[in-house]
């Protein structure tokens, strides 16, 4: 008898919980279905029209199309231009996102950062994109992976309030990069485990649920650059005594990257994220 608390949660009232969340809005999910097989042929025009129905959604788009991040700052009038601007993965994310707030409906618990996890979120992103040029990956799928790479905190703090709350009072948890120890000790489940269950019950690529449930300790390539984003987002955004994720050395040796190369990243992602948070958090 070692006299250890068995875990507050565990993967199968996780998966009911998640299977219990309510579905997508059928604009939202129409519109995620037409932008998953862009492939075969997409009008714009009526993909613009569709947009422009949800008054929330046209808004959000238009801010970001206009923002510094894309350079063309109050040049876009239009949701048929923003949508040429984003480019069809971009807006893949925006609705993505816009989804997660539509179906997490339910409040976080006490003490869960809501705006500093949206701007992490943000940050995220923004490297993951910057990092994908120079690593001549595909920069929309990036940004779309750190947009979403912590929506299982989000899950977590909002389906299982009173559980998740212990877990962020553990004075180990200070911080949300030290989180992750303090999830398995006390819940028997952990946020990136949540968080690409979710975007599998939805549907989503598998590169990119694996992206999502490694992006802590990564095991393949489709992770390595999520991880790198992860970790410059804390230490560009987070105070100075902040502890900073440990970088995997396999990762990094997969991304095959140097100081010359990184250094030009870390001003475009500084330059990008204010006015990107405008654009999203607005």
């Amino acid at each position: 008898m070692t006299g250890e608390k068995p875990p507050l949660l565990s993967e199968a009232r996780l998966r009911e919980a998640i299977a219990a969340l309510p579905g997508l809005p059928p604009l939202i999910s129409g519109l995620l279905a037409d932008l998953s097989h862009a492939d075969d042929g997409l009008n714009f025009s009526v993909l613009a029209q569709r947009i422009a129905a949800d008054q929330g959604l046209a808004l959000r788009i238009l801010r970001l199309a206009n923002s510094s991040f894309y350079g063309l700052s109050g040049q876009v009038a239009s949701i048929d231009d923003a949508i040429v601007i984003l480019g069809l993965r971009s807006l893949h994310a925006m609705i993505l996102n816009i989804a997660a707030l539509r179906v997490i409906t339910r409040p976080p618990c006490a003490g869960f950062a809501a705006l500093e996890f949206w701007r992490h979120s943000i940050a995220v992103a923004v490297a993951a994109r910057a990092l994908a040029v120079v690593c001549r990956k595909n920069p929309d799928i990036a940004f779309t992976q750190g947009l979403l790479h912590d929506i299982g905190q989000l899950l977590l703090a909002s389906c299982f309030p009173d559980e998740y709350r212990q877990a962020l009072d553990d004075p180990s948890s200070e911080r949300a990069v030290m989180r992750l120890d303090s999830e398995r000790a006390l819940l028997g489940v952990e946020h990136a485990q949540a968080g690409a269950m979710l975007a599998a019950q939805w549907g989503l690529p598998p590169e990119l649920v694996a992206a999502i449930a490694q992006h802590h300790a990564p095991d393949s390539e489709a992770a390595d650059l999520l991880h790198l984003a992860d970790i410059l987002a804390h230490a560009l955004m987070d105070d100075d005594d902040a502890p900073i994720p440990r970088l995997s050395a396999p990762a990094w040796q997969r991304l095959a990257l140097d100081e010359t190369r990184l250094l030009p990243v870390l001003a475009r992602i500084e330059h990008d994220f204010e006015e990107t948070c405008k654009a999203l958090l607005s």
